[in-house]
């Protein structure tokens, strides 16, 4: 095993002042205004959900251990196709060089449906796989995402050179084959302190400038109170060194116009917080965001809940009211990831698109998204017209990045 040191390690999850775990039960959310039945399946789960949080709590292993094992992956192997939802692009393949849980420690991971305290393993002979990858599919118009799974840049893979080997084996590729029609798209919650930590004289910012016309790094800043961004990210980068990010990736000549706004929280979303929202992405260059809403098994739900309950009571009834209504819960995207109530998401949505287009700020959206919430409210077909013209399409691919 190894150990690895976090740049900015917040523990605030242990040590928030007077906080204690509270079990959600039917009575106590039917007493916040949650009105319609709950049924025993979901109490049971609601129930689970607190014993699970509660053990974490008090062993205190909501996030990963600062260590990672070394194991070998099968270099031969084509790379996993990003297609979580059935309908997602099929030339997008999935760069994750380590597995299991995920340095960046978020509480309301999304890939790992709150399994984020298991063992992280870094596959150490990942790039010849990346390599043998490249050159098979050299001549395909494709997206190479890295990483979906997992942060691209946390320390688990900056400083033992991984992450860097990684971006050398694409500078590598167009080195030899200058006219690829590979391109590279990143998403990130790092900030200028991760893309800078040098591995044999170079950082990350160094290394992308070699093939920045390749590239499209897209940020991931969902909308939260920075109190509760401070305990469900708990080892990231801040919203400005996000923001701080962007602009330098530009500077380098990397594609950086986009953000992943995710995760979306219903009792946060208001005129409010979006627009300040929307007025930090626009004063950092941001033009186009992809929304979406948190998405999560039940336990996962009653972990995040823990918190607003903390901090904002009043909002726990809100924050379950669109989940858990009977005609709700086969609104599965992925897995057991359950969505909100589709006409409460479309609401949040109109809200959105407007404000962002106030700042001049396109919407790209998942096709699974755009599909379920379209149901029942036909505009949302049509929400990312104008960001389609612009070149963005899903999760923000540029599809004009292929004609660099």
């Amino acid at each position: 095993m190894q150990n690895f040191e976090i740049l900015k390690e917040r523990t605030i999850c242990y040590d928030l002042e007077n906080f204690k775990p509270i079990k959600i039960t039917a009575e106590l959310l039917q007493s916040r205004d949650v009105d319609y039945p709950i049924l025993d399946t979901v109490k049971d789960e609601l129930k689970a959900g607190y014993e699970w949080y509660a053990t974490l709590f008090r062993n205190r292993t909501l996030t990963p251990e600062k260590r990672y094992e070394e194991v070998l992956c099968n270099p031969d192997e084509e790379l996993e196709i990003h297609n979580y939802t059935g309908i997602c692009p099929k030339n997008v393949l999935e760069v994750s060089p380590s597995g299991g849980s995920c340095a960046a420690g978020c509480q309301y991971c999304l890939v790992t449906d709150g399994k984020h305290v298991k063992g992280i393993q870094l596959y150490t002979n990942y790039c010849e796989k990346l390599k043998n990858s490249l050159e098979r599919n050299k001549d395909r118009q494709i997206y190479y995402y890295f990483s979906p799974k997992t942060e691209a840049f946390s320390e688990t893979h900056l400083y033992n050179g991984m992450a860097h080997n990684i971006m050398r084996t694409f500078v590598a590729h167009f080195e030899k084959y200058p006219d690829s029609n590979i391109r590279i798209f990143i998403a990130s919650k790092g900030g200028p302190e991760h893309f800078g930590i040098r591995h044999n004289g170079e950082n990350i910012f160094d290394i992308m400038e070699k093939i920045g016309s390749k590239i499209q790094v897209n940020g991931s800043v969902g909308i939260m109170p920075q109190y509760l961004r401070d305990i469900l990210e708990p080892n990231v980068a801040n919203i400005a060194g996000r923001m701080e990010t962007l602009k330098e990736c530009r500077r380098r000549g990397v594609y950086a116009e986009s953000v992943l706004c995710q995760p979306l929280f219903l009792p946060y979303l208001t005129r409010e917080s979006i627009t300040e929202y929307m007025k930090t992405l626009s004063e950092a260059g941001v033009k186009n965001i992809k929304p979406e809403f948190f998405t999560a098994e039940i336990k996962n739900i009653v972990l995040v809940a823990q918190y607003i309950n903390h901090y904002d009571p009043d909002k726990i009834g809100e924050f379950f009211y669109p989940y858990l209504q009977e005609s709700n819960l086969g609104h599965i995207k992925q897995r057991s990831r359950l969505a909100p109530d589709r006409r409460v998401c479309a609401e949040k949505l109109a809200l959105i698109r407007e404000i962002a287009s106030e700042y001049g700020i396109t919407v790209s959206i998942c096709s699974w998204v755009k599909r379920e919430i379209g149901g029942v409210a036909e505009w949302v077909k049509s929400i990312d017209k104008e960001s389609a013209a612009n070149g963005y399409r899903c999760l923000g691919y540029q599809t004009r990045i292929f004609s660099c």
